[in-house]
């Protein structure tokens, strides 16, 4: 991360950070696919300075497995040469892919998130960021840590991922989370208190164990929850807001589970399954701290006519 001086106060409000990449990876890769290319074209080279004479079969046992046998010398340096040249094929292959994922750069600003690849700029207000994606990847895809952050402003475009290479990535998606929530929140209970409702959009925790099995992470089918001052709607069904009484959040099963006032669940899912759950959750604290004022007035009215 590197910390960006402040700017006269704009639609964007103030420059707070700006993060980028590292190169390490990309040089590394770089370096080893024209090793393994290298070592492919010597490994062919020595088929040509074979001395003659040595055409019989050649059979290779390793310590543990199954046992590799060939025509003759050649045939074995042509498949050594081949397999070096595919798995160097192959960090190219990978390098090509990261090198897109690692090409943009973000400034953080008050109000919003710039995204920058070359000379192209794309500023998205955080007001304006319906769906905050946070999910797991690689190495730690299994443990539910946070490694990619996604957003967009809505279900008909794209999404914009953000990868844990980013330099400073763990400041980047807490800045960015609470910077959204920040923007976000007053409208949405500005919106409630209208009378209005807001949707949050959720992904199944099958959907979520799934793609950390098979990737493919920003192709998802999304469920709408939705949330007024009267009653929270998932999956068909309407739950009066005042029936319900806590949020539990489980840090070992990653879930969040919404109780009703007998104990039984109304919503059951992995946390990062619900998109912007920072908002979500934030929301329900509002909804259910105006349920609260409304009980406690009715609650002193009944002890006083007692």
């Amino acid at each position: 991360m590197q910390s960006s001086p402040s700017q006269a106060p704009s639609a964007t409000g103030e420059l707070i950070a700006s993060f980028r990449h590292g190169k390490g990876f990309l040089i590394f890769s770089l370096i080893f696919g024209v090793v393994l290319l290298g070592l492919a074209g010597f490994v062919l080279y020595l088929g040509t300075i074979l001395p003659p004479g040595n055409e019989g079969p050649v059979s290779l046992q390793p310590s543990r497995g199954m046992a590799f046998s060939f025509s003759n010398p050649h045939t074995l340096i042509y498949a050594t040469s081949a397999l070096l040249a595919v798995l160097g094929l192959g960090v190219f292959a990978a390098y090509a892919w990261h090198r897109k994922l690692r090409a943009p750069r973000y400034t953080v600003y008050e109000h919003g998130i710039e995204r920058i690849i070359d000379d192209q700029r794309e500023y998205t207000a955080f007001a304006e960021i319906d769906d905050l994606y946070l999910f797991g990847s690689g190495q730690t895809v299994l443990t539910g840590m946070i490694t990619n952050v996604a957003y967009r402003r809505n279900a008909t475009e794209p999404f914009h991922r953000v990868i844990e290479s980013l330099k400073g990535f763990h400041d980047f998606q807490q800045l960015v989370r609470e910077l959204h929530v920040r923007a976000r929140l007053p409208g949405v209970v500005a919106t409630l208190e209208s009378g209005g409702a807001v949707r949050f959009n959720c992904i199944s925790s099958g959907q979520v164990w799934g793609k950390r099995v098979t990737g493919n992470f920003l192709k998802i089918t999304t469920t709408p929850i939705v949330v007024s001052q009267d009653f929270l709607e998932y999956q068909g069904r309407i739950v009066p807001m005042s029936s319900l009484r806590r949020v539990d959040l489980n840090a070992w099963t990653e879930k969040v589970v919404i109780k009703d006032e007998s104990g039984k669940p109304v919503l059951s899912t992995i946390a990062t399954g619900i998109l912007s759950h920072d908002l979500f959750l934030n929301t329900l604290d509002a909804v259910f701290a105006a349920e609260e004022q409304k009980r406690e007035p009715a609650a002193s009215r009944m002890s006083t006519k007692r």
